[in-house]
């Protein structure tokens, strides 16, 4: 019967082993598709809005934000933190709403990636 049961177990962890493993290799696949498609705003990046003050009154407008400079200025070899964009809905906000959002869902399968690699370590004592 002891036998049975240790049996039992390793096929039980072989089983959850290739399960951990399948749904690692598909999250990873998830996010070479995300990276592929160019869009993915770099890390430490984020949309803000700010309000600008004209001739004619005050107006939103948005802009990349990173933590560091990042993006090139018109002056070769120099960077700044800021990426203007334009008004809501201009095709560079558009572009740059879907690149943060791109990079955030890349950022969550990772997240999930470590956790089930976290599990797997901690499973693997367990069993």
């Amino acid at each position: 019967m002891l036998k049975d049961t240790k049996v039992n177990r390793q096929d039980d962890l072989a089983t959850r082993t290739h399960q951990l493993l399948r749904t690692i290799e598909r999250l990873e696949s998830e996010i070479k598709v995300l990276q592929a498609t160019g869009l993915v705003a770099p890390p430490g990046c984020w949309i803000v809005r700010y309000l600008a003050k004209g001739k004619r009154g005050e107006y939103w407008y948005y802009k990349l934000q990173a933590n560091r400079a990042i993006f090139p200025t018109k002056i070769k070899g120099k960077y700044t933190k800021y990426k203007h964009l334009g008004k809501a809905g201009s095709n560079a906000y558009l572009i740059a709403v879907e690149q943060v959002a791109t990079r955030a869902k890349i950022e969550g399968l990772q997240r999930a990636i470590d956790t089930l690699l976290l599990s797997f370590s901690r499973f693997d004592r367990r069993s």
